[in-house]
């Protein structure tokens, strides 16, 4: 009885488990030739000849799977692997994408998509090759290219912090040169700005590589300023920190027991060490507690049998002895000396740093426990003395704890940034009700080195740079909303662009607020209107005021005001005068006169903008002058009219005598012809008088007046 199809499909599977795979093959090409539409039939053909070795007709029997059976994933898979095999990357680019549009969990189709976005570079597919890596890494793990892929990916998009992370990652699983390199590389960016550890990782990676140059390379670049920072912090001195804080967080044993300098650790034996501590408490109990190699330090005798028992526990034993080796590091512990953080050019504490990386060995941890306090401790004394120097030594790098610990190394320190910014926050609330001073915020800013000690913070502190950032933009916006003062809310946000944080989110939060103040400024100084006159003078009307040359008038001292043109000459060769005016109670006086025959439209452009000018300016205080006057029964005169609060006064000839004629507001109308103004009654139009708009102080404010008592803006 002959086999089905499915019984032929069944005897491939079995003898390809069996690595018989002629047979198999066979097999699954008698089931192709009984039923040519079987997908399944193809896919036990492509897997035979894949076990074969035979890709390129493996390949053919796959495209005719995926064409019978789309939604075989698998097969997809296998066909974007043989078709990468082959070097036909753009085909199997598509076969892998389509192998993960029907699961995007296939992790055979993301190692061959991962390979793919790593050949082809192109930073327009960076989001899609993470999202790939970031699936390998919770479905598997990532390789050692991957890894480096990774870094390199977050490196390129500014995330630094991740780029070390997955750098290390492969530094601990490969030991990859390239991403030792790296890291220092991440480590020397600004926004992270720990060239001391970026120092120390050039130099490992060249006590391993020694022929590597683009460490080489970097430590030359980097070296003369990390040399000329340990200078400023040596002149310091050598501890920011009392006498009396010595030793509070870290006595060493070795130390302690002041052996002679010769001994190794392995000659520490039980009675070397016993005959050591008994001369110790011999002396502590003689002096008092004091021990002549420890002057000015006065010793508990417990606290002494204590640190002497952890000789005998062997992990602690290991971890005190590389401490006693590494002498910046134990003068760091012992007396916050910040040698530590500073780079000498022949320095390169192997064995320390390579204790620190070793993650089974416990020391990081171990040490983090001393070194947090004591690094919290100096921090804080750093940035109330407003040492800069230490401060930027201090946050250089070196600070040698796990990132558990972290948080505990700015504990303290974060209390003291809290009360640098309170004056801040004070000047903000206080910005409210009372017009902010320049010179004032400025003060607050050097007070205590703010803005530089800001400026050097690292990550951990972000929420108080944040905070004196909304300060900043707080006051500002009140400079503009609360006192109508444009220019003072530009200078006072200007100041935050002296804030330059490691957090490019900070940076672009400052950018856009002075942006957007800087539109405001525009809006509220498109009418300015300037000109230089022939003479070469300055004639200005400004948000301040009105300036000819070396005079100037405030906004707000303006009294009086006037403007017109005039036409002279023959009609075939007219010539225009120009004329504006305007004065202040206390004489001074400022004219813009100019006399043209040709380029009108242009000169008439010029004394249009000083018109809108003035009056989006000028016009606004003089008007409030005017109201005020008015309101307490004080009147004044403009040309033949005089003004007051309930209307106004001209005098109307007759016959034989002139009559004080008085109109109330709401009947006052005016009109404009050939340069004169007109005001007369609405109710009885004779009643009329015209004077000079050009020759008659504040004959526009009349006009204005007019309008404003009768409801009208035109």
């Amino acid at each position: 009885m002959p086999l089905t199809v499915d019984d032929l499909i069944e005897k491939a599977r079995d003898q390809r488990s069996r690595k018989r795979y002629e047979e198999s093959l066979v097999a699954a090409l008698a089931a192709v030739e009984d039923e040519p539409d079987n997908s399944e039939a193809w896919w036990q053909v492509s897997l035979s000849r894949i076990a074969m070795g035979d890709r390129r007709n493996a390949i053919a029997a796959l495209r005719k799977t995926v064409e019978l059976a789309p939604e075989a994933n698998n097969a997809w898979t296998r066909l974007g692997e043989l078709l990468l095999e082959e070097g036909e990357q753009d085909d199997a680019k598509d076969a892998l994408c389509e192998a993960l549009s029907w699961n995007e969990e296939d992790l055979d189709a993301l190692e061959g998509m991962s390979q793919i976005y790593a050949s082809e570079n192109d930073s327009d597919q960076d989001d899609e090759e993470s999202s790939v890596l970031e699936r390998i890494e919770r479905l598997s793990y990532l390789d050692s290219r991957q890894l480096n892929r990774f870094g390199n990916l977050h490196y390129r998009h500014g995330r630094y912090h991740e780029a070390i992370k997955y750098w290390r990652a492969d530094v601990a699983s490969s030991d990859s040169s390239a991403s030792r390199f790296n890291i220092g590389l991440a480590y020397s960016r600004p926004e992270v700005s720990q060239d001391a550890d970026a120092v120390d990782m050039w130099r490992m990676t060249l006590s391993r590589w020694p022929d590597y140059e683009p460490p080489r390379k970097s430590l030359q670049d980097h070296m003369p300023r990390m040399l000329e920072l340990a200078v400023r912090a040596r002149r310091a001195g050598e501890t920011l920190l009392p006498t009396d804080q010595w030793f509070e967080h870290y006595l060493n044993p070795f130390v302690l027991l002041n052996p002679p300098a010769d001994l190794e650790l392995e000659d520490f034996d039980p009675k070397t060490v016993q005959k050591l501590k008994k001369a110790l408490l011999q002396e502590i109990d003689l002096e008092d507690g004091a021990v002549s190699w420890l002057p000015g330090v006065t010793v508990d005798k417990s606290r002494a049998i204590g640190l002497c028992e952890e000789l005998n526990d062997e992990l602690k034993r290991v971890y005190h002895w590389l401490v006693y080796q590494d002498k910046p590091l134990l003068d760091f512990l012992s007396t916050g000396s910040h040698a530590h953080f500073l780079v000498d050019e022949h320095d390169l504490r192997l064995m320390t740093l390579e204790s620190l990386e070793d993650e089974d060995s416990g020391f990081r941890e171990w040490l983090g426990d001393t070194f947090a306090p004591q690094f919290d401790r100096v921090l804080s004394k750093a940035i109330v003395s407003g040492n800069l120097g230490v401060l930027e030594c201090l946050l250089d790098g070196r600070r040698w704890v796990p990132p558990s610990m972290e948080d505990r190394c700015f504990q303290n320190a974060r209390r003291v940034v809290d009360r640098l910014v309170q004056p801040l926050r004070d000047a903000h609330e206080q910005a409210e009700n009372i017009r902010p001073v320049l010179s004032n915020i400025e003060g607050i800013l050097n007070r205590g080195a703010l803005l530089q000690v800001m400026n050097l913070l690292p990550s951990f502190f972000e929420a108080f740079q944040n905070d004196a950032i909304h300060m900043i933009r707080g006051i500002a916006i009140r400079c503009f909303n609360a006192h109508d003062d444009i220019d003072l809310s530009r200078q006072v946000i200007e100041l935050a662009k002296r804030f330059r944080f490691r957090s490019a989110e900070a940076n672009r939060t400052i950018e856009s607020d002075v942006e957007q103040i800087e539109t405001l400024v525009r809006q509220e100084r498109q009418h300015e209107a300037k000109l230089v006159s022939g003479n070469k003078q300055r004639w200005e009307i400004t948000k301040e005021g009105i300036l000819m040359g070396d005079r100037f008038i405030a906004t707000d001292d303006v009294s009086s005001i006037r403007w017109g043109a005039v036409v002279m000459g023959e009609r075939s060769a007219p010539e225009y005068d120009f004329l504006f005016a305007a004065g202040a109670d206390d004489g001074r006086r400022v004219i813009f006169q100019w006399k043209v025959s040709n380029d009108l439209e242009r000169q008439q452009e010029f004394f249009q903008n000083f018109i809108n000018a003035a009056l989006n300016y000028v016009f606004p205080a003089l008007i409030k002058r005017a109201e005020k006057r008015l309101s307490t029964g004080l009147p004044m005169t403009i040309g033949p009219c005089k003004v007051m609060r309930s209307g106004l006064q001209f005098g109307v000839k007759g016959w034989f005598f002139t009559d004080e004629h008085f109109v109330s507001w709401h009947q006052v109308r005016t009109a404009l012809e050939n340069g004169e103004m007109i005001v007369f009654d609405a109710s009885n139009p004779k009643k009329r008088i015209a004077f000079s708009l050009r020759d008659t102080d504040n004959a526009p404010l009349l006009r204005i007046l007019v309008n404003i008592k009768n409801g009208r803006d035109d």
